[in-house]
């Protein structure tokens, strides 16, 4: 990677460095008014302990964005390498990404879509407009899953 003076970096510059920093791989899951959602995130994070706060960004462009917008509540899936094939189903466009899942609803209505993996179900704390995405903080309300784990990561998903 060269280096890129400030007023010549663009997105795929971003996006080659940020390929660079390991993060976890999410599912996110939402029910809004009946109409289900749900996304690949790896820009999940904890901000707050006090209260306990979560965010994660959604893209401005993603054709289910309206529901992300309208909805209170999400379910954030923290996968596992066993669990490689959410991220497929969820990455997918233009699909309906829970034909043929068993799912059920979580405490707060989200779609719960993989019970054996680490999982937060956030009501909604507050939207943050930020360029060509919006962040969505959440008040974490309930945590399940296992504490012993081998966490999907981008770079074991995009290395195989």
């Amino acid at each position: 990677m060269t280096a890129t003076p400030l007023d010549l970096v663009t997105g795929a510059d971003l996006r080659r460095a940020m390929g660079c920093w390991a993060t976890g791989i999410a599912v996110i899951t939402t029910s809004d008014g009946g109409t289900l959602a749900g996304l690949v995130s790896n820009s999940f994070t904890s901000i707050s302990l006090d209260p306990p706060l979560v965010s994660w960004a959604v893209d401005k462009s993603s054709s289910s964005f309206a529901t992300w917008i309208n909805t209170d509540n999400y379910a954030v899936h923290i996968l596992s390498e066993s669990r490689r094939d959410l991220v497929q189903r969820f990455a997918a466009k233009g699909t309906d990404k829970f034909a043929g899942l068993d799912w059920e609803p979580g405490v707060l209505g989200s779609p719960v879509v993989a019970p054996d993996v680490p999982r937060v179900e956030c009501r909604l704390w507050q939207r943050v407009d930020a360029g060509d995405h919006v962040i969505l903080i959440g008040e974490v309300v309930s945590i399940s899953g296992q504490d012993d784990f081998r966490p999907l990561t981008n770079h074991v998903y995009w290395a195989k």
